[in-house]
């Protein structure tokens, strides 16, 4: 797929010099990757949550330690 994108001189010096890429369009590319990548991972961190333990977990313990035939 081909794209037209236009940029100043300015922007496209930034973006060869984050990226350390010499090629304009492979800067770019990298650099759209690499907003989607960050984007993603807010996504995801903007999903996790707390997740609430019980108090019984010790008996749970007990309980599967004993089921198991684990020795103690």
């Amino acid at each position: 797929m081909t794209i037209n994108i236009e940029m100043t001189a300015q922007e496209i010096a930034s973006l060869k010099q984050l990226t350390k890429l010499e090629d304009n369009a492979e800067a770019v590319i990298k650099a759209a990757r690499e907003f989607v990548r960050l984007c993603r991972l807010r996504e995801l961190k903007g999903v996790g949550g707390k997740v609430e333990l019980e108090t019984n977990w010790q008996g749970l313990e007990e309980l599967e330690l004993g089921e198991s035939g684990f020795p103690r």
